[in-house]
């Protein structure tokens, strides 16, 4: 090759070089300091896309999550309720038990009568205001405003993220809870021996009917509890696949940092000799 000086191949050669080390090196830097593999379209646009997909279903799983939390609550509210007037109608039944003995006098099964009707007055009154969120619960209603009814009140519990796909909708009934509307003759009352005899059956079918709603909130409870397990750990495992998708390798950057200071100090370096070469052109005139 010929000497010559308007053109220093070397410089920009060793230019070229040093630039890409530089854009290299830069890179390293910017990892490390975001802690992000992939901070612009251009380092990943595929990776870019499938994180951005990943992070919305995260974000929709985790509230998911809260939303089947809120469930268990309602639900577990309205087995609350549904245990107290269990409680109640236990010791109804055992006034009734105690009023169809031979042994009281008309004013005693009147008096007894009273706090069996209160009993039956409580049950009214808890079926009333058992709610959550200002939802009716027990009276079989679900407007806001508390409305009074014997029909099942239906919730429907959204629990997944995709809505593309069938299976993320758990749906709970919940049954009046004030099991005079529910019978119609009523719990009746206590006042006479033949009365406590039929409150008594009536009570039976009360407690049963109250058990069997109390059994199937309590299998749901435990439903939504699994639903949870599983969407914490489909919300874990998108979150260990977006790590790996766009989170920076630190000791892959440092590395690649180290690297890059070397070889941009020695370009640098390279770079200043190119620019001396021209020099020896004058000891060829001078000589």
């Amino acid at each position: 090759m010929g000497v010559v000086i308007n053109t220093n191949i070397s410089s920009i050669t060793a230019s070229r070089i040093l630039g890409a080390n530089r854009s290299d090196l830069e890179t390293a830097m910017e990892r490390l300091a975001s802690g992000k593999r992939i901070n612009s379209a251009n380092d990943d646009a595929a990776g870019m896309a499938v994180a951005a997909k990943m992070r919305a279903d995260i974000r929709s799983l985790n509230q998911a999550v809260r939303n089947t939390n809120d469930a268990i609550s309602l639900v577990n509210t309205y087995d609350g309720g549904a245990a107290e007037i269990e409680s109640i109608l236990i010791r109804m039944r055992e006034l009734a038990v105690q009023a169809k003995t031979g042994t009281y006098q008309t004013a005693d099964l009147a008096n007894a009568d009273f706090e069996y009707a209160a009993l039956k007055s409580e049950i009214e009154r808890i079926a009333g205001v058992t709610s959550f969120n200002r939802l009716a619960l027990g009276q079989g209603s679900t407007s806001a405003d508390g409305g009074t009814g014997s029909t099942t009140a239906m919730f429907t519990f959204y629990v997944g993220s995709d809505v593309a796909r069938t299976g993320n909708s758990i749906t709970f009934s919940g049954n009046p809870l004030d099991l005079n509307k529910v019978h119609a003759s009523g719990l009746m009352s206590i006042s006479t021996v033949a009365l406590a005899t039929s409150a008594i059956a009536h009570l039976d079918t009360a407690v049963n009917s109250l058990a069997a709603n109390r059994a199937t909130a309590g299998a749901l409870v435990n439903r939504l509890e699994h639903t949870v397990s599983n969407l914490m750990n489909v919300s874990q495992r998108l979150q260990e696949a977006v790590s790996g998708i766009e989170d920076a390798d630190y000791a892959a950057e440092s590395a690649a940092l180290a690297r890059g200071m070397v070889l941009a100090q020695a370009g640098t370096a390279m770079l200043a000799q190119a620019n001396q070469a021209p020099q020896f052109v004058l000891a060829l005139l001078r000589s």
